[in-house]
Parts: structure tokens; sequence; C-alpha cells
């Protein structure tokens, strides 16, 4: 649905190169998307887990791109055709104090085998898809984060071992109270760091 964060009359996200076609702009974006995650590879932004922190790995991401990128969402977003309801922009700050205090309160996951580590990464990832922080790139964004967040912990989550559609769908559930999927998956990519 156009917002104003789109061109008038277009689903295509207003951006810095003025790309209208969707398909030219994923390309764009896709590839500097690219390039910043390389350059969060070489050089990653400090983790501190919290959404300032979450802030600037989108900007890192997608500041090329877009005027937006870093910046809180101003409109309402449902996951499309999920049903799922995204927190509403007025409370996404006071929301991101509760999803982070909670990983917080757990140690931000540390000393948990990796069945527990594995469950209560995919409960914050699916507390994070309800925050959906962000006009676009919400799931990038959180797999940059939540890798920060297992490497801490002791862990590696190989991502491209994961089937995109599965974690699309499990994600979902997570979001909707329902980690269970989104966990087992993410048991199968997880071994101990080292």
């Amino acid at each position: 649905m156009p917002d104003r964060y789109t061109y008038p009359n277009s689903e295509v996200l207003k951006n810095k190169f003025s790309l209208v076609e969707q398909f030219a702009l994923r390309r764009v974006e896709n590839g500097l998307v690219e390039l910043g995650l390389a350059g969060l590879a070489v050089a990653p932004e400090e983790p501190v887990f919290r959404l300032a922190h979450l802030q600037a790995i989108h900007r890192r991401l997608f500041g090329e791109l877009y005027e937006w990128a870093g910046q809180l969402r101003e409109t309402d977003r449902t996951a499309r055709g999920s049903g799922v309801v995204h927190c509403r922009p007025e409370f996404i700050e006071a929301a991101a104090d509760g999803v982070f205090g909670a990983l917080e309160h757990e140690g931000f996951l540390a000393g948990l085998d990796v069945d527990g580590f594995t469950e209560r990464l995919a409960h914050h990832w699916g507390a994070l898809a309800v925050l959906d922080p962000f006009r676009d790139g919400n799931i990038r964004c959180q797999a940059v984060l939540l890798d920060q967040l297992a490497r801490g912990a002791g862990w590696s989550v190989n991502w491209a071992a994961l089937d995109p559609d599965w974690v699309k769908e499990a994600r979902l559930g997570a979001a909707a109270g329902s980690p269970g999927l989104l966990g087992k998956l993410l048991a199968r990519a997880t071994t101990p760091l080292g």
C-alpha cells in the first residue's frame, strides 16, 4: 500500500537514485546491502543490543539508498498475508525497551546449550519481528544483530544453511507467539564458536 515513503501511485520506495521501477530498485538495494554487510563484517557496530544499535545497523546497510535509513517508521504496517500486526509507530521506542530489556535480563542468551539458545533466540526474533521499527529492511538488520548476539553467546549460526522460505514462515510464527519451528530451524544451523 502506498504511503509517504513511496512514489505517488506506486509501491516503489523513494530513493536517492530516483529509481521508480521495483526490479531496478531491488537490484541496486541488494548490491548496496551486500557492500554494507561486508563493511559490517570488517568494522561491526559495537554490540550494545539496544534500539540505537539496530538503527545504526540499518543506517550502515541502507544509508546509501534511503534518506530515512536508521529512522523509525512513521506508518503502520502489517506483514503481508500473515495477519501479524507490527508495533504502532508511536509505541516502537517503548516496545524496543521491553524487547532489549528482556534480552539483557536473560544475560544476552549466554551460558545456554544449543537447544536452549536457539529456542530463546527464536523467541526474541519473534519479538523483533513484531517491533518492525523500519519502513523496510528489518529482516536483514535483525539478522546482523542476531548474528552478533549469537557470537557474543558463544554460537555460530550458518545463516546460509537456512531455507529463506521456511525461515520467513517460522519467523512469522514466532511473531505470532509460536517460536518452536524457528527454534528447530535455527538449531540445525547453530554450532559452538571455535
